[in-house]
């Protein structure tokens, strides 16, 4: 059965074969497009999606996050696991897919480091275009996926939104936190 299965090119969760719309330029296949928009609509994905797929195992040290939230905190971080998803499903080269990337990955920073409204930071930060340049992203299987937020066989268990934005943001953020933070203090924090 695994032979037939596809990996996702953003996420490396494996799927089944799925005919289904794709976005334009987050690089997400199509079964696990099909997750993200079942998931954002609070209805049930079609169980193939879920039965015949496989989510990749996860190293433990990407699954890091702070021991106790406040609840602020916790609002703060559930609302950009989207900014996750965007950032993990990096697409191509193309100017959206890089400013894209660019922005979701300073609102998750912003999230995380500053405990900033992801709104605003994203506001402040697309006041940018053409300002940053592609980041390599991380090895696949560095960070869950949202497979991983969907209880059933093929996943170590469930998690929660807040556990897959770190997850992510920890992967990338190993690779890039200079050219983050550099981003951050220029194009979102600074006037």
């Amino acid at each position: 059965m695994s032979s037939d299965l596809i990996p996702c090119p953003g996420c490396g969760a494996l799927f089944p074969p799925y005919d289904g719309p794709t976005h334009r330029y987050i690089g997400a296949s199509a079964a696990c497009w099909a997750l993200m928009l079942a998931w954002t609509s609070g209805n049930p994905p079609e169980a193939e999606l879920l039965t015949g797929s496989i989510a990749p195992r996860v190293i433990p040290a990407s699954l890091s996050q702070p021991a106790s939230l406040s609840q602020k905190d916790a609002g703060l971080l559930d609302a950009v696991w989207g900014d996750a998803y965007g950032v993990q499903h990096h697409g191509d080269d193309s100017p959206q897919a890089i400013q894209s990337v660019a922005i979701h990955l300073l609102t998750l920073h912003g999230a995380v480091t500053r405990r900033a409204d992801g709104i605003w930071v994203k506001r402040r930060a697309l006041r940018q275009r053409g300002a940053f340049h592609q980041l390599a992203p991380p090895p696949l299987g560095s960070a869950l996926t949202i497979r991983h937020l969907f209880a059933h066989e093929g996943t170590d268990g469930v998690i929660t939104k807040i556990d897959y934005a770190y997850s992510v943001y920890n992967a990338w953020i190993a690779l890039h936190r200079t050219t983050v933070e550099s981003w951050y203090e220029r194009y979102v924090a600074g006037d």
